[in-house]
């Protein structure tokens, strides 16, 4: 088990009322570290999902798909993405935050990116387990990015206050092109199950340059030779995720 995060026990203390309880939080906090995570980071984490429901981002992704086929017909897209690649999934967020909270080592000077963000539930997850110093989702197409966005301007306006660590952008643009994720990300996700092969060699072409250390979370190997020549594969767990459950996959920057 990793070790108690500063936003955990913020999300603790707000849920006490008196000085003797939050005293008793504070001791056994380690002890129930896990049930704190199910009980309290999902409540928050569900009641500011509750307008921005699984449907409602998927119906988002859908009219956004149409539109960008229309824009890659007219010559308007920089780079091609086939559909499958656009399918649009979401994390389980008990399995996602389970992960993080158990088999990532991080503190706040980390920075978590997920590369291709949706309605931003990764992030979040990652934001209130976790005392990343930031955390950042690149998503492609606008609806969900705007989704994600004014999920955000909620957060700050009932949440934010609640935790130590509380810095979440999103950022619209092709994770080909935003290159913060190499640059500064140290634990990336990345929803890879239906990237087409092209688009997965180009990511791994990016990953490498990441900095020694660094976590990557996917759900699909990474096949290349240069890839794996720097990644070691640390740990291959299954997490639920809207379609079931699927393997994931831990490798760190060596």
């Amino acid at each position: 088990m990793s070790k108690s995060t500063e936003n955990l026990y913020s999300l603790l203390k707000d849920g006490v009322n008196d000085n003797h309880t939050r005293a008793e939080a504070n001791r056994n906090i380690s002890d129930d570290m896990y049930q704190l995570a199910q009980k309290k980071v999902l409540h928050e984490l569900d009641s500011l999902y509750e307008e921005y429901t699984f449907a409602t981002a998927k119906d988002a992704s859908l009219t956004d798909d149409l539109q960008r086929r229309i824009s890659k017909n007219n010559g308007t897209c920089e780079h091609e993405h086939t559909e499958d690649s656009l399918v649009y999934g979401e994390i389980d967020l008990q399995g996602f935050c389970d992960l993080l909270m158990h088999h990532i080592p991080h503190d706040s000077d980390d920075v978590f990116y997920d590369l291709g963000s949706g309605s931003g539930r990764a992030v979040f997850a990652a934001r209130f387990v976790g005392d990343f110093r930031e955390c950042v989702g690149i998503e492609l197409l606008s609806n969900l990015h705007e989704m994600a966005s004014s999920v955000r301007s909620l957060y700050r306006f009932q949440y934010q206050h609640k935790l130590i660590y509380q810095n979440v952008n999103f950022v619209c643009s092709d994770l080909l092109d935003y290159d913060g994720w190499w640059k500064d990300g140290t634990v990336v996700y990345i929803p890879n199950l239906l990237f087409d092969d092209n688009l997965k060699d180009q990511i791994a072409e990016k990953a490498v340059r990441m900095r020694t250390g660094a976590f990557l979370i996917c759900l699909k190997k990474f096949e290349g030779a240069a890839f794996n020549s720097v990644f070691e594969l640390v740990q291959e767990r299954p997490v639920a995720m809207s379609w079931g459950e699927s393997n994931t996959y831990i490798y760190q920057r060596q």
